[in-house]
Protein backbone atom coordinates (compact mmCIF):
# COMPACT_ATOMS: atom_id res chain seq x y z
CA UNK A 1 0.00 0.00 0.00
CA UNK A 2 1.49 3.37 -1.06
CA UNK A 3 1.83 5.51 2.05
CA UNK A 4 2.90 9.13 2.53
CA UNK A 5 4.35 10.03 5.92
CA UNK A 6 4.38 13.79 6.62
CA UNK A 7 6.67 15.23 9.32
CA UNK A 8 5.86 18.92 9.96
CA UNK A 9 8.70 19.26 12.50
CA UNK A 10 9.28 22.82 11.26
CA UNK A 11 5.64 23.56 10.39
CA UNK A 12 3.54 23.16 7.28
CA UNK A 13 2.05 25.38 4.59
CA UNK A 14 0.52 24.42 1.27
CA UNK A 15 3.56 25.41 -0.76
CA UNK A 16 5.87 23.56 1.64
CA UNK A 17 3.97 20.29 1.17
CA UNK A 18 3.91 20.69 -2.60
CA UNK A 19 7.64 21.53 -2.68
CA UNK A 20 8.41 18.47 -0.55
CA UNK A 21 6.41 16.25 -2.93
CA UNK A 22 8.40 17.64 -5.85
CA UNK A 23 11.63 17.11 -3.89
CA UNK A 24 10.94 13.36 -3.74
CA UNK A 25 12.49 13.15 -7.20
CA UNK A 26 9.78 10.81 -8.51
CA UNK A 27 9.40 11.17 -12.30
CA UNK A 28 5.62 11.04 -11.96
CA UNK A 29 5.63 14.36 -10.09
CA UNK A 30 7.83 17.08 -11.57
CA UNK A 31 7.66 20.79 -12.31
CA UNK A 32 6.65 20.23 -15.94
CA UNK A 33 3.66 18.14 -14.91
CA UNK A 34 2.70 20.60 -12.19
CA UNK A 35 2.79 23.50 -14.66
CA UNK A 36 0.43 21.59 -16.96
CA UNK A 37 -2.03 21.00 -14.13
CA UNK A 38 -2.09 24.56 -12.80
CA UNK A 39 -2.42 25.86 -16.35
CA UNK A 40 -5.79 24.14 -16.44
CA UNK A 41 -6.94 26.16 -13.44
CA UNK A 42 -5.62 29.51 -14.72
CA UNK A 43 -4.40 29.13 -18.31
CA UNK A 44 -1.20 31.05 -18.98
CA UNK A 45 -1.33 33.11 -15.77
CA UNK A 46 0.89 31.17 -13.37
CA UNK A 47 4.65 31.36 -12.98
CA UNK A 48 6.30 28.49 -11.11
CA UNK A 49 9.89 27.98 -10.06
CA UNK A 50 11.70 25.44 -7.87
CA UNK A 51 14.92 26.27 -6.07
CA UNK A 52 17.19 24.48 -3.62
CA UNK A 53 17.59 26.57 -0.46
CA UNK A 54 19.07 26.14 3.01
CA UNK A 55 17.04 26.44 6.19
CA UNK A 56 19.25 26.08 9.24
CA UNK A 57 21.61 23.20 8.56
CA UNK A 58 19.35 21.40 6.07
CA UNK A 59 18.54 21.97 2.43
CA UNK A 60 15.20 21.57 0.73
CA UNK A 61 13.13 22.68 -2.23
CA UNK A 62 11.39 26.05 -2.20
CA UNK A 63 8.47 26.55 -4.59
CA UNK A 64 7.92 30.01 -6.03
CA UNK A 65 4.34 30.64 -7.16
CA UNK A 66 3.33 33.91 -8.79
CA UNK A 67 0.06 34.91 -10.45
CA UNK A 68 -1.41 38.31 -11.34
CA UNK A 69 -3.21 38.13 -7.97
CA UNK A 70 -0.11 37.54 -5.85
CA UNK A 71 0.14 40.44 -3.40
CA UNK A 72 -3.41 41.66 -4.15
CA UNK A 73 -5.51 38.96 -2.56
CA UNK A 74 -9.14 38.73 -3.74
CA UNK A 75 -12.01 37.79 -1.44
CA UNK A 76 -13.58 34.60 -2.72
CA UNK A 77 -16.11 32.19 -1.27
CA UNK A 78 -16.02 28.43 -1.18
CA UNK A 79 -18.20 28.01 -4.26
CA UNK A 80 -16.00 30.43 -6.24
CA UNK A 81 -12.93 28.31 -5.56
CA UNK A 82 -14.70 25.03 -6.26
CA UNK A 83 -15.99 26.41 -9.58
CA UNK A 84 -12.42 27.20 -10.64
CA UNK A 85 -11.43 23.61 -9.89
CA UNK A 86 -14.43 22.01 -11.58
CA UNK A 87 -13.99 24.06 -14.75
CA UNK A 88 -10.39 22.83 -14.97
CA UNK A 89 -11.62 19.26 -15.69
CA UNK A 90 -9.12 17.64 -13.34
CA UNK A 91 -9.19 13.92 -12.45
CA UNK A 92 -11.99 12.94 -10.07
CA UNK A 93 -9.64 11.96 -7.26
CA UNK A 94 -7.91 15.35 -7.42
CA UNK A 95 -11.21 17.25 -7.34
CA UNK A 96 -12.41 15.19 -4.38
CA UNK A 97 -9.30 15.87 -2.30
CA UNK A 98 -9.37 19.58 -3.13
CA UNK A 99 -13.05 19.72 -2.19
CA UNK A 100 -12.36 18.12 1.20
CA UNK A 101 -9.48 20.50 2.01
CA UNK A 102 -11.35 23.66 1.00
CA UNK A 103 -14.47 22.63 2.88
CA UNK A 104 -12.39 21.94 5.99
CA UNK A 105 -11.03 25.50 5.83
CA UNK A 106 -14.47 27.01 5.18
CA UNK A 107 -16.04 25.12 8.09
CA UNK A 108 -13.26 26.18 10.46
CA UNK A 109 -13.48 29.82 9.36
CA UNK A 110 -17.25 29.64 9.67
CA UNK A 111 -17.01 28.45 13.27
CA UNK A 112 -14.52 31.23 14.04
CA UNK A 113 -16.66 33.98 12.47
CA UNK A 114 -20.09 32.56 13.32
CA UNK A 115 -21.38 32.03 9.79
CA UNK A 116 -22.11 29.22 7.34
CA UNK A 117 -19.15 27.78 5.37
CA UNK A 118 -20.64 29.07 2.11
CA UNK A 119 -20.66 32.62 3.50
CA UNK A 120 -16.96 32.67 4.40
CA UNK A 121 -14.71 35.01 2.43
CA UNK A 122 -11.43 33.18 2.21
CA UNK A 123 -9.15 36.30 2.24
CA UNK A 124 -5.57 34.96 2.04
CA UNK A 125 -6.83 31.45 1.33
CA UNK A 126 -8.89 32.78 -1.58
CA UNK A 127 -5.75 33.75 -3.48
CA UNK A 128 -5.15 31.66 -6.57
CA UNK A 129 -1.59 30.78 -5.54
CA UNK A 130 -2.92 29.14 -2.36
CA UNK A 131 -5.62 27.32 -4.32
CA UNK A 132 -2.94 26.00 -6.63
CA UNK A 133 -0.95 24.71 -3.64
CA UNK A 134 -3.95 22.56 -2.72
CA UNK A 135 -4.62 21.49 -6.31
CA UNK A 136 -0.93 20.68 -6.80
CA UNK A 137 -0.71 18.60 -3.63
CA UNK A 138 -3.87 16.67 -4.55
CA UNK A 139 -2.52 16.09 -8.07
CA UNK A 140 0.82 14.85 -6.73
CA UNK A 141 -0.86 12.37 -4.37
CA UNK A 142 -2.99 11.10 -7.24
CA UNK A 143 0.03 10.67 -9.50
CA UNK A 144 2.00 8.88 -6.78
CA UNK A 145 -0.89 6.51 -6.10
CA UNK A 146 -0.94 7.41 -2.40
CA UNK A 147 -3.63 5.42 -0.59
CA UNK A 148 -2.79 6.38 3.00
CA UNK A 149 -1.40 9.53 4.61
CA UNK A 150 -0.14 9.85 8.18
CA UNK A 151 1.70 12.60 10.03
CA UNK A 152 3.27 13.63 13.30
CA UNK A 153 2.15 16.56 15.45
CA UNK A 154 2.83 19.84 13.58
CA UNK A 155 4.83 22.76 14.94
CA UNK A 156 2.40 25.70 15.10
CA UNK A 157 4.76 28.61 15.77
CA UNK A 158 4.53 31.42 18.31
CA UNK A 159 3.94 35.16 18.54
CA UNK A 160 1.44 36.95 16.30
CA UNK A 161 0.64 37.14 12.60
CA UNK A 162 -0.90 39.94 10.52
CA UNK A 163 -3.74 38.88 8.23
CA UNK A 164 -6.89 40.31 6.62
CA UNK A 165 -8.57 40.53 10.05
CA UNK A 166 -5.63 42.36 11.65
CA UNK A 167 -3.08 41.11 14.15
CA UNK A 168 -3.89 37.61 15.32
CA UNK A 169 -2.26 35.21 17.78
CA UNK A 170 -0.31 32.20 16.56
CA UNK A 171 -1.75 29.72 15.91
CA UNK A 172 -4.28 31.72 13.89
CA UNK A 173 -7.90 31.12 14.96
CA UNK A 174 -8.66 28.98 11.90
CA UNK A 175 -5.58 26.83 12.56
CA UNK A 176 -6.56 26.35 16.21
CA UNK A 177 -10.07 25.36 15.12
CA UNK A 178 -8.86 22.93 12.46
CA UNK A 179 -6.46 21.21 14.85
CA UNK A 180 -8.74 21.22 17.89
CA UNK A 181 -8.46 17.87 19.67
CA UNK A 182 -5.25 16.86 17.89
CA UNK A 183 -1.69 16.86 19.23
CA UNK A 184 0.41 19.89 18.28
CA UNK A 185 3.64 21.64 19.29
CA UNK A 186 4.15 25.32 20.10
CA UNK A 187 7.29 27.32 19.38
CA UNK A 188 9.37 28.38 16.44
CA UNK A 189 9.28 32.18 16.67
CA UNK A 190 6.96 32.79 13.69
CA UNK A 191 3.78 31.35 12.21
CA UNK A 192 4.81 27.80 11.30
CA UNK A 193 1.47 26.19 10.37
CA UNK A 194 -0.93 28.04 8.07
CA UNK A 195 -4.67 27.37 7.67
CA UNK A 196 -4.00 25.66 4.34
CA UNK A 197 -1.30 23.47 5.89
CA UNK A 198 -3.53 22.54 8.83
CA UNK A 199 -6.44 21.72 6.52
CA UNK A 200 -4.24 19.49 4.37
CA UNK A 201 -3.15 17.52 7.43
CA UNK A 202 -6.68 17.12 8.80
CA UNK A 203 -8.22 16.23 5.43
CA UNK A 204 -5.50 13.90 4.16
CA UNK A 205 -4.58 11.98 7.32
CA UNK A 206 -7.06 9.14 7.51
CA UNK A 207 -7.07 8.75 11.29
CA UNK A 208 -5.55 10.66 14.19
CA UNK A 209 -2.03 12.09 13.88
CA UNK A 210 0.15 9.00 14.02
CA UNK A 211 3.17 7.37 12.45
CA UNK A 212 3.40 4.05 10.60
CA UNK A 213 5.18 1.52 12.81
CA UNK A 214 6.20 -0.80 9.97
CA UNK A 215 7.11 1.58 7.20
CA UNK A 216 9.65 1.21 4.40
CA UNK A 217 10.58 4.53 2.81
CA UNK A 218 11.44 4.56 -0.89
CA UNK A 219 11.88 8.33 -1.31
CA UNK A 220 12.34 11.35 0.98
CA UNK A 221 11.67 15.01 0.20
CA UNK A 222 12.05 18.33 2.03
CA UNK A 223 9.91 21.40 1.39
CA UNK A 224 11.10 24.81 2.59
CA UNK A 225 9.07 27.75 3.84
CA UNK A 226 9.77 31.22 2.50
CA UNK A 227 11.13 32.60 5.79
CA UNK A 228 14.40 31.50 7.37
CA UNK A 229 13.97 32.31 11.08
CA UNK A 230 16.88 32.25 13.49
CA UNK A 231 14.85 30.23 15.99
CA UNK A 232 15.06 26.48 15.53
CA UNK A 233 13.92 24.09 14.17
CA UNK A 234 14.58 24.93 10.51
CA UNK A 235 11.55 26.05 8.51
CA UNK A 236 11.23 22.73 6.67
CA UNK A 237 8.71 19.97 6.14
CA UNK A 238 9.77 16.38 5.45
CA UNK A 239 7.74 13.78 3.56
CA UNK A 240 8.55 10.12 3.10
CA UNK A 241 6.95 8.00 0.40
CA UNK A 242 6.90 4.27 0.95
CA UNK A 243 4.94 1.18 1.82
CA UNK A 244 3.02 0.32 4.97
CA UNK A 245 1.85 -3.18 5.84
CA UNK A 246 -1.61 -4.04 7.20
CA UNK A 247 -2.47 -3.36 10.84
CA UNK A 248 0.85 -1.70 11.58
CA UNK A 249 -0.16 1.80 12.62
CA UNK A 250 1.06 2.87 16.06
CA UNK A 251 0.00 6.10 17.72
CA UNK A 252 2.41 8.78 18.88
CA UNK A 253 -0.16 11.27 20.12
CA UNK A 254 -0.94 12.29 23.66
CA UNK A 255 -3.80 9.84 23.98
CA UNK A 256 -1.66 6.71 24.25
CA UNK A 257 -3.00 5.05 21.11
CA UNK A 258 -6.40 6.77 21.05
CA UNK A 259 -7.67 10.22 20.26
CA UNK A 260 -9.93 12.30 18.08
CA UNK A 261 -10.13 11.81 14.33
CA UNK A 262 -12.07 13.56 11.59
CA UNK A 263 -14.70 11.49 9.80
CA UNK A 264 -17.51 12.23 7.34
CA UNK A 265 -21.13 11.34 8.04
CA UNK A 266 -23.40 10.35 5.17
CA UNK A 267 -27.16 10.54 5.68
CA UNK A 268 -29.98 9.67 3.29
CA UNK A 269 -33.69 9.51 4.17
CA UNK A 270 -35.76 6.84 2.39
CA UNK A 271 -39.44 5.89 2.41
CA UNK A 272 -39.71 3.63 -0.64
CA UNK A 273 -37.47 0.64 0.10
CA UNK A 274 -38.25 -2.78 1.52
CA UNK A 275 -36.43 -3.87 4.70
CA UNK A 276 -34.54 -6.45 2.64
CA UNK A 277 -33.31 -3.86 0.15
CA UNK A 278 -32.39 -1.46 2.95
CA UNK A 279 -30.33 -4.16 4.65
CA UNK A 280 -28.56 -4.92 1.39
CA UNK A 281 -27.69 -1.23 0.92
CA UNK A 282 -26.19 -1.15 4.43
CA UNK A 283 -24.03 -4.15 3.58
CA UNK A 284 -22.83 -2.42 0.41
CA UNK A 285 -21.80 0.67 2.40
CA UNK A 286 -19.79 -1.44 4.84
CA UNK A 287 -18.10 -3.26 1.96
CA UNK A 288 -17.21 0.11 0.37
CA UNK A 289 -15.19 1.11 3.43
CA UNK A 290 -17.68 2.62 5.89
CA UNK A 291 -16.34 2.79 9.43
CA UNK A 292 -19.89 2.39 10.72
CA UNK A 293 -23.26 2.02 8.99
CA UNK A 294 -26.77 1.84 10.48
CA UNK A 295 -30.40 2.73 9.89
CA UNK A 296 -33.07 4.25 12.14
CA UNK A 297 -36.85 4.52 11.65
CA UNK A 298 -38.41 7.94 10.96
CA UNK A 299 -41.86 9.26 10.12
CA UNK A 300 -41.95 10.76 6.63
CA UNK A 301 -44.35 13.06 4.79
CA UNK A 302 -47.96 11.86 4.51
CA UNK A 303 -47.26 9.84 7.69
CA UNK A 304 -45.36 7.19 5.78
CA UNK A 305 -42.81 5.13 7.75
CA UNK A 306 -39.26 5.48 6.49
CA UNK A 307 -35.64 5.12 7.52
CA UNK A 308 -32.52 7.25 7.77
CA UNK A 309 -29.52 5.42 6.36
CA UNK A 310 -26.31 6.69 8.01
CA UNK A 311 -22.64 5.84 7.53
CA UNK A 312 -19.30 7.19 8.76
CA UNK A 313 -16.19 7.09 6.60
CA UNK A 314 -12.83 8.72 5.95
CA UNK A 315 -12.53 11.39 3.26
CA UNK A 316 -11.06 8.93 0.77
CA UNK A 317 -14.19 6.74 0.89
CA UNK A 318 -16.75 9.49 0.25
CA UNK A 319 -16.96 8.97 -3.49
CA UNK A 320 -17.26 5.18 -3.14
CA UNK A 321 -20.07 5.45 -0.58
CA UNK A 322 -21.97 7.96 -2.71
CA UNK A 323 -21.78 5.56 -5.66
CA UNK A 324 -23.22 2.74 -3.54
CA UNK A 325 -26.13 4.88 -2.31
CA UNK A 326 -27.13 5.89 -5.82
CA UNK A 327 -26.64 2.35 -7.15
CA UNK A 328 -28.68 0.53 -4.48
CA UNK A 329 -31.31 3.06 -3.37
CA UNK A 330 -33.76 5.30 -5.28
CA UNK A 331 -32.50 8.41 -3.45
CA UNK A 332 -32.30 11.72 -5.34
CA UNK A 333 -29.66 13.12 -3.00
CA UNK A 334 -27.75 12.70 0.25
CA UNK A 335 -26.16 14.81 2.97
CA UNK A 336 -22.54 15.06 4.15
CA UNK A 337 -21.33 16.54 7.44
CA UNK A 338 -17.93 16.34 9.11
CA UNK A 339 -17.76 14.85 12.60
CA UNK A 340 -15.12 14.04 15.17
CA UNK A 341 -14.75 10.51 16.55
CA UNK A 342 -12.92 9.68 19.74
CA UNK A 343 -11.11 6.49 18.75
CA UNK A 344 -9.19 3.84 20.64
CA UNK A 345 -5.96 2.40 19.37
CA UNK A 346 -6.50 -1.10 17.98
CA UNK A 347 -4.38 -4.20 17.57
CA UNK A 348 -5.25 -7.78 16.61
CA UNK A 349 -3.37 -10.79 17.99
CA UNK A 350 -3.97 -14.45 17.15
CA UNK A 351 -3.95 -17.24 19.74
CA UNK A 352 -4.64 -20.99 19.44
CA UNK A 353 -7.17 -23.02 21.40
CA UNK A 354 -6.62 -26.73 20.80
CA UNK A 355 -5.41 -26.07 17.27
CA UNK A 356 -8.09 -23.48 16.43
CA UNK A 357 -6.87 -19.97 15.56
CA UNK A 358 -8.78 -17.20 17.31
CA UNK A 359 -8.19 -13.51 16.72
CA UNK A 360 -8.32 -11.27 19.79
CA UNK A 361 -8.90 -7.54 19.36
CA UNK A 362 -7.02 -5.29 21.78
CA UNK A 363 -7.96 -1.68 22.34
CA UNK A 364 -5.86 1.11 23.84
CA UNK A 365 -8.17 3.66 25.45
CA UNK A 366 -7.39 7.40 25.27
CA UNK A 367 -5.02 8.26 28.09
CA UNK A 368 -3.56 4.75 28.34
CA UNK A 369 -0.05 3.77 27.22
CA UNK A 370 -1.08 0.14 26.52
CA UNK A 371 -4.11 -2.18 26.64
CA UNK A 372 -5.35 -3.59 29.95
CA UNK A 373 -5.65 -7.29 29.10
CA UNK A 374 -8.46 -7.81 31.61
CA UNK A 375 -10.62 -4.96 30.28
CA UNK A 376 -9.49 -4.37 26.70
CA UNK A 377 -9.21 -7.84 25.10
CA UNK A 378 -12.11 -9.11 22.97
CA UNK A 379 -12.00 -12.46 21.11
CA UNK A 380 -13.59 -12.26 17.64
CA UNK A 381 -17.06 -13.79 17.87
CA UNK A 382 -16.92 -15.52 14.48
CA UNK A 383 -13.67 -17.29 15.43
CA UNK A 384 -15.12 -18.30 18.81
CA UNK A 385 -18.23 -19.77 17.16
CA UNK A 386 -16.17 -21.74 14.63
CA UNK A 387 -13.88 -23.15 17.35
CA UNK A 388 -16.87 -23.91 19.58
CA UNK A 389 -18.58 -25.96 16.88
CA UNK A 390 -15.36 -27.75 15.90
CA UNK A 391 -14.31 -28.61 19.47
CA UNK A 392 -17.76 -29.17 20.94
CA UNK A 393 -17.17 -26.59 23.67
CA UNK A 394 -19.50 -23.84 24.93
CA UNK A 395 -18.82 -20.37 23.58
CA UNK A 396 -17.86 -19.03 27.03
CA UNK A 397 -15.31 -21.86 27.48
CA UNK A 398 -13.62 -21.09 24.15
CA UNK A 399 -13.60 -17.40 24.98
CA UNK A 400 -12.05 -18.02 28.40
CA UNK A 401 -9.34 -20.28 26.95
CA UNK A 402 -8.49 -17.75 24.25
CA UNK A 403 -8.02 -15.03 26.87
CA UNK A 404 -5.95 -17.39 29.04
CA UNK A 405 -3.64 -18.03 26.07
CA UNK A 406 -3.34 -14.29 25.52
CA UNK A 407 -2.41 -13.69 29.17
CA UNK A 408 0.33 -16.34 28.96
CA UNK A 409 1.79 -14.90 25.72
Amino acid sequence: MSHLFIEPFGGIAGDMLLAALLDLGDPRVDLVGLRAVVDRVLPGEVELGLETVWRGGLSGSWLRVRTPETGTTPHRGLNDLLDLVRRAELPGGVVQRVDVVLRAIAEAEGRVHGCAPEEVHFHEVGAVDTLLDVVGAAWALERLGVEQVSCTAPLLGSGTVTCAHGVMPVPAPAVAELLRGRPTQLGGGIERTTPTGAALLVALCEQRFQHPARFRATAIGYGAGTKDPAEQPPNLLRVQLGECGPSVVASTDDHGGGGQALAWKLEVTLDDMTPQDLGHALGRLRAAGALEAWSAPVQMKKDRPGAVLTALCRAEQRQALEAEVFAWTPSLGLRWTSVERTECGREVRTVEVEGQAIRVKLRTRPGQPAPDLELDAFPEHEDVVRASETLGLPLRAVRARALAQLYRA
